[in-house]
């Protein structure tokens, strides 16, 4: 086990969180999660505006999609394939599923009502989506930058340069796996939410490879293994709700580098 997998401190809850109590009747929770959400990632964009999904609340049949009761449609905009097909939803063991027209699994999420995130089916990549106001969180964010003008590396008072703050491109390396630097204690969450549980916490200038990263309304969200485990850590925290903070920084000394 490496220095790092032993810094992981907690045992992983369930993928998600129980926002979704079934001590209401579902239509409840149908009205509570229709409407409008946006994924701010481009790389989920077919054009300039960001790509949404826009969920009705109103249960319609659909013989499409295996289920023993009808249920709600759903639609997207902007979206590139598979969030592209999105034609119905349901809530299913505390979770929303989105269907393709063709009754096939596109999507699982959970969360609470302003931020849901999941994965897609059969895939590797993961998505954050919000209701079109984002993150109250990176509105502070926001208002602390611009009163400092500075994003600082860690707990220091040197400002982050923005090839340190870019994010991550797999694409271009060709790797599965790149490495960052841990500039301040950080948590690791179960998703990329600021009210998942947190499931660990890497120390100060350690190194961590990564898997994948992906953008939400409050920033940089990248995800990493941890054993036969995953958890996400948050490229910019408020440090006492007034310093903005890099929590880490793209590359590091490959003779750190944990597996």
């Amino acid at each position: 086990m490496t220095k790092i997998m032993k810094l992981f401190l907690a045992i992983m809850c369930p993928l998600f969180a129980p926002a979704l109590v079934w001590g209401q009747e579902k239509q409840d929770f149908y009205d509570a999660f229709s409407g409008e959400w946006i994924i701010f990632d481009t790389n989920y964009s077919s054009g300039g505006a960001p790509c949404s999904v826009v969920l009705e609340a109103n249960v319609t049949p659909n013989t499409s999609v295996n289920t023993s009761a009808p249920i709600p449609r759903a639609s997207s905009r902007n979206c590139v394939s598979p969030l592209a097909s999105v034609a119905n939803w349901d809530i299913e063991q505390g979770q929303l599923v989105f269907y393709s027209g063709s009754g096939e699994v596109v999507a699982r999420l959970g969360g609470n009502q302003v931020r849901v995130t999941g994965d897609l089916e059969n895939s590797l990549a993961s998505l954050v989506m919000e209701r079109i106001d984002g993150s109250s969180y990176q509105t502070n964010f926001s208002e602390a930058l611009k009163r400092h003008g500075c994003i600082y590396l860690g707990y220091t008072s040197d400002c982050a340069l923005p090839e340190q703050l870019s994010v991550p491109d797999f694409s271009q390396v060709g790797e599965s796996n790149l490495p960052v630097t841990i500039l301040a204690q950080l948590n690791v969450r179960e998703q990329p939410r600021r009210d998942s549980f947190i499931v660990g916490k890497l120390p100060e200038n350690s190194c961590l490879n990564i898997n994948f990263c992906t953008v939400a309304s409050d920033g940089v969200w990248c995800r990493a293994d941890f054993g036969d485990q995953t958890g996400w850590i948050s490229r910019n925290v408020l440090r006492q709700n007034e310093w903005p903070v890099a929590t880490f920084v793209n590359g590091c000394n490959e003779e750190e580098v944990k597996d």
